[in-house]
């Protein structure tokens, strides 16, 4: 190592400091010339010899522009060493980036193609559905699924389509499911196999004498002791003898609808029995104003005489 050490008692012009060497106890001079820079190089002892060096003005810059030079590509290739090292980091995490995007996005090309399968698949039930109960979704699904072309919809075409498709087939469910309860109610079977002998409206009176009266039911003539059944479902709200009805068995069925079954000979229910379609109440008689065994059927609608006829099957 050298340590800069100013003398001043010698006689030279001095263009630079004057440096110390504390392992050869010399002293390095450098003089400034207009030619050259003399470099010269000599030791305080008595045996040591005097070294002098010339470097032209030329080469001292030369050298000096080449280590700065080197020094600015060696600095220049470590920033490209750095900057390369990084571009292959980040291209490696976009690699890695754009290989799991391809991931996700058949994934989601899988899912979109396994919806549209199933929404294919339901729109022609629900049509099916709509026809067969008279409903009409409120959401048009053929807007939804069912187009075609090159472009792929979107997951939130595909997930719309799917709540429409949902919320058609839930609507037409919960109009089933009140229909059902409904339709169960209606009497729409014949209570007893037998023949029709009496309409509802005007006719002669049965028992002689003479005139018309108004018949509000069906006479249904059946042997003594066959079974009667409830035309819907609904509740007994009268089980028992009824004047000229003779026994008599009242349903309500709901919606303003009741049934009445007359002259029976058995009754096999009681008041609050809920019933159901197709279900025995009792047995064909005669009882009450009655001219032979038969049962006395009427429907009515908000306590007014309607024709049974207009809810019963015509394969009598």
């Amino acid at each position: 190592m050298y340590s800069c050490v100013q003398y001043k008692p010698m006689n030279v012009d001095v263009g630079f400091p004057l440096f110390w060497d504390k392992q050869s106890r010399g002293v390095f001079i450098m003089l400034k010339d207009k030619r050259y820079y003399t470099l010269m190089l000599f030791a305080p002892t008595a045996n040591s010899q005097f070294r002098k060096y010339n470097i032209p003005h030329k080469v001292m810059y030369i050298t000096m522009g080449l280590a700065g030079i080197g020094l600015l590509t060696l600095l220049f290739g470590a920033y490209s060493v750095v900057r390369y090292a990084s571009l292959a980091i980040d291209y490696q995490m976009a690699k890695m980036d754009n290989r799991k995007l391809r991931q996700e996005n058949d994934e989601v090309q899988k899912a979109q193609d396994k919806l549209q399968v199933r929404l294919a698949a339901q729109e022609p039930i629900l049509q099916k559905l709509a026809e067969s109960t008279g409903v009409k979704p409120s959401s048009d699904i053929g807007k939804n699924i069912g187009s075609g072309g090159p472009e792929t919809r979107d997951m939130k075409d595909l997930e719309k389509a799917a709540s429409a498709l949902e919320a058609g087939v839930r609507e037409i469910k919960e109009v089933v499911a009140a229909n059902q309860i409904k339709l169960s109610a209606i009497p729409s079977i014949w209570p007893v196999r037998g023949y029709i002998t009496s309409g509802v409206g005007d006719r002669s009176n049965p028992f002689g004498g003479g005139g018309n009266e108004n018949h509000p039911g069906l006479d249904i003539a059946a042997t003594h002791g066959t079974s009667i059944e409830a035309g819907g479902d609904g509740i007994v709200i009268t089980a028992g003898p009824q004047g000229g009805y003779g026994n008599l068995v009242v349903i309500d069925h709901g919606y303003g609808i009741t049934t009445r079954y007359g002259h029976m000979s058995r009754i096999d229910v009681k008041v609050g029995d809920h019933v159901h379609r197709g279900m025995q109440l009792g047995a064909v008689g005669s009882t009450g104003r009655s001219t032979g065994p038969h049962l006395h059927y009427e429907v009515r609608l908000y306590d007014r005489v309607v024709d049974p006829m207009n809810y019963l099957p015509k394969d009598q």
